[in-house]
């Protein structure tokens, strides 16, 4: 795991070609990185408000923005809620083929210490998954002490 900055990127590099060789599309749940592989998948947790997004890393980041970990499409960014802020923290999991055929429960699947692990079911009504709003529950439950 990852933690770092994120931005995201949108309309100006709509239908331009990524370093995959595929268009970019604003729409799709896509992002660019140095750090991950291209083509690999990775959850996207923003802790400020528990919102976690899967994306596949279909481009290459400038070396100007070294300080940052990912650029995420804006509909990616949109899902995050951070649009208005521009630049949040994230931390990001790399994600093996195990963790993505999970689907939408990949992201609880990804943050989830070993300790919680071994103590609930992750991402099925256990101590970790998600609430109605799509937000990661992280809450403690009785007798496992918080991330």
């Amino acid at each position: 795991m990852v933690e770092g900055l994120a931005s995201y990127y949108g309309s100006k590099f709509h239908g331009r070609k990524t370093a995959s060789g595929e268009v970019f599309d604003k729409t799709v749940f896509s992002a660019a990185s140095n750090r991950f592989p291209l083509g690999s998948h990775v959850a996207v947790l923003r802790p400020s408000n528990g919102l976690c997004v899967v994306v596949r890393i279909n481009d290459r980041m400038h070396r100007r923005h070294r300080a940052r970990v990912i650029d995420i499409s804006k509909s990616a960014a949109d899902y995050l809620e951070m649009l208005q802020a521009g630049v949040v923290k994230v931390k990001v999991a790399l994600l093996d083929d195990s963790l993505r055929a999970r689907g939408h429960l990949a992201c609880a699947d990804a943050f989830a210490s070993p300790a919680r692990e071994n103590a609930a079911t992750v991402g099925t009504g256990g101590d970790v998954g998600y609430n109605s709003s799509g937000m990661i529950n992280l809450g403690p439950s009785p007798g496992i002490s918080p991330p």
